[in-house]
């Protein structure tokens, strides 16, 4: 008899551990569909990054292509900044000072 009371708990306490935890699937099934659609070559604008998708994988997005994404942009925004600061230093009668080239810049031209 306490065997048979051991298995019924036993299986009560499964059943629960179940009923809380669910079938085990933590996280949404994937979204299928749609391919990654990368920075394109060249200067980059508004219209262009809110094109970028990334794919989608277990815990998100790829994180390689978030962070090429991320470090072009941030190439770019300082080229931008760099070039902005010497077009406004070159203004006639502007105290601004010619910037320093930065690194990672991309060259001119």
């Amino acid at each position: 008899m306490f065997v048979v009371f051991v298995i019924v708990a036993a299986g009560v306490l499964f059943g629960a551990v179940l009923l809380v935890l669910g079938r085990g699937d933590l996280l949404r099934p994937e979204v299928v569909g749609g391919e990654p659609v990368p920075l394109p070559a060249g200067a980059v604008g508004a219209d262009e990054i809110a094109e970028v998708r990334f794919s989608i994988v277990h815990r998100g997005y790829r994180m390689d292509q978030v962070d090429a994404v991320l470090d072009r942009l941030q190439r770019e925004l300082a080229w931008r900044d760099h070039r902005l600061a010497e077009l406004e230093a070159r203004i006639p009668g502007s105290a601004a000072p010619l910037p320093r080239r930065r690194p990672g810049a991309p060259d001119e031209g």
